[in-house]
């Protein structure tokens, strides 16, 4: 018997946890397609728009809004309505003059925070990759799936950078150093901003640690729980802020 190829629907019951929904509600919801963001930490589009925003109706009204192009994500339209949207992406959605930018809350859910809608944007991304390409031309890559040419900039993996949209141009770099600011995804902390204090680097055997001082606390966790996201003042804030 032929393969059907992948199924396009999953047991809510067993939807990742950024999915903040009523999981007794339905047996099957929206599968996400694989892309610059992985399962666990995203949503697909459609799920986006009619369960988080409730800006559609239904599964049918949310196909027909995204083939209109009239949905942007970080400044492109998009039409698949299974593609993950994650962490820091930015959603336009130009028939209700609306902008959101996708954060965590205190429980690692997706939420949407909206932003202004005329307002100059931009995006947060952190650098998990740095290569040199044949003819001297090096080039930094990032979680979310961006690949940008740099020239002489000092940036170094698990550092952030700012890139406009949509034009995606290198804007500014955060480094992983005492007295940035970051946003945490991961660990007890996830959605809380804080101030790095200090690094303690790691070995073979233990990864490295970042010392933080959050909103009435100091705490520790590991560089993969912690997102840079500016200099000082943070470019992105979390919720209720």
């Amino acid at each position: 018997m032929a393969s059907r190829g992948e199924s396009k629907t999953m047991k809510s019951i067993s939807a990742p946890k950024a999915r903040y929904f009523s999981r007794k509600k339905n047996v099957f919801t929206i599968k996400g397609r694989p892309g610059p963001h992985n399962r666990e930490n995203s949503v697909p589009l459609s799920f986006l728009l009619r369960d988080v925003l409730e800006s559609t109706k239904n599964l049918r009204e949310t196909k027909a809004v995204l083939k209109q192009g009239k949905v942007r994500v970080n400044g492109e339209a998009r039409k698949d309505y299974r593609l993950a949207v994650g962490l820091f992406d930015v959603v336009e959605i130009d028939s209700m003059k609306k902008k959101y930018r996708i954060l965590f809350d205190g429980k690692g859910r997706i939420y949407a925070k909206e932003i202004e809608f005329r307002g100059k944007d931009f995006k947060v991304s952190k650098v998990t990759g740095k290569r040199t390409a044949k003819g001297g031309k090096t080039f930094i890559t990032t979680g979310d799936g961006f690949t940008i040419p740099v020239e002489k900039e000092k940036i170094s993996v698990g550092d952030s950078v700012k890139i406009s949209l949509p034009g995606r141009k290198l804007e500014d770099i955060y480094e992983m150093k005492a007295g940035s600011s970051v946003f945490i995804v991961g660990g007890v902390h996830v959605g809380q901003s804080a101030k790095v204090h200090g690094i303690v680097e790691g070995n073979i055997q233990r990864q490295r640690l970042v010392s933080l001082e959050g909103e009435g606390n100091n705490f520790t966790t590991v560089e993969d729980n912690v997102f840079v996201v500016g200099k000082g003042k943070p470019e992105i804030e979390a919720l209720g802020k």
